[in-house]
């Protein structure tokens, strides 16, 4: 008997999909380990070998009118550059913190900043105490610096490999109860000197921030419902996006980097699973 409210594979729901995604308006895309690969290369499989596919797929994608938003931990600024090297003007930069339309003419911030008063950004004193309590809490198995995060709005970075959810206990210990540390899944992008076995990347956000609560606004915004959209993925923070959209298609690789997921996965009944970035790309093009 089929499992309820588990992933499915692609193959076995194409024909089901393509009916129901007509009204296709929005893809909304991670970055590493999903449009990228994990070292953050748009022209390169994880292997280093050069491929083209995923270029060849923004070509279909226009040709149907569907906007592709970029959704990343990333700031503004890398979001733009990196909108622009794909032909797209709109995306969700700090992992949800900001909706960007038209490459910066128009800027939402997601949740309510009122009572948001902790200096994160930009040499903060709280981001320098809080790198400290995690160095302090974890030591060898994280790191951080305050340039990463000079660039950004709301949220901070940092790379490692810790227990996220005793973190966030000592970071309420602290004074920090509205802010979180997110786990965005497994990266190549940093060699650090720290004692890991699987490099992670770690975002700071406003609590009660994720790509999600950004998707649901920007579908408020522009009137979208979910029908009208579909998310790619590749972490458990990514997965949050499946509740704002018809279809999420979730990396099989990101199972392989954390055990968690395919539990978790059993509380969604719109998960696509795909086998590898080419069946990815092949695919998606099948939706036309």
């Amino acid at each position: 008997m089929e499992r309820k409210n588990t992933y499915k594979k692609f193959s076995e729901h194409k024909a089901r999909l393509k009916k129901e995604l007509k009204d296709l308006k929005v893809i909304y895309t991670d970055l590493d380990g999903t449009l990228l690969n994990d070292s953050g290369c748009l022209i390169k499989d994880v292997s280093g070998q050069y491929f083209y596919d995923s270029i060849h797929l923004f070509k279909k994608i226009s040709e149907k009118n569907w906007d592709v938003v970029l959704v990343s931990g990333r700031n503004k600024l890398q979001m733009k550059y990196n909108a622009m090297l794909v032909g797209v003007k709109n995306y969700i930069p700090e992992l949800g913190c900001e909706i960007v339309y038209d490459m910066g003419k128009e800027v939402h911030v997601t949740f309510d900043t009122g009572g948001y008063d902790y200096q994160i950004t930009r040499g903060g004193k709280d981001l320098v105490r809080i790198i400290k309590i995690l160095k302090d809490a974890f030591p060898g198995k994280i790191d951080s610096h305050l340039d990463w995060s000079m660039e950004r709005s709301y949220n901070a970075l940092f790379f490692g490999e810790i227990d996220v959810e005793l973190a966030n206990k000592i970071l309420c210990q602290n004074g920090y109860e509205k802010v979180v540390l997110v786990d965005n899944g497994f990266s190549k992008l940093m060699k650090l000197d720290i004692d890991v076995k699987n490099l992670r990347i770690y975002n700071l956000v406003p609590k009660g921030v994720d790509k999600s609560s950004a998707i649901k606004l920007d579908k408020k915004l522009r009137k979208f419902n979910a029908v009208n959209c579909i998310a790619l993925g590749d972490s458990l923070e990514d997965l949050k996006m499946a509740k704002e959209v018809h279809a999420f298609f979730m990396m099989k690789d990101a199972l392989d980097s954390d055990a968690k997921i395919e539990e978790i996965l059993k509380n969604y009944n719109n998960v696509i699973l795909y086998q590898n970035l080419l069946d990815y790309s092949y695919e998606l093009s099948e939706l036309n």
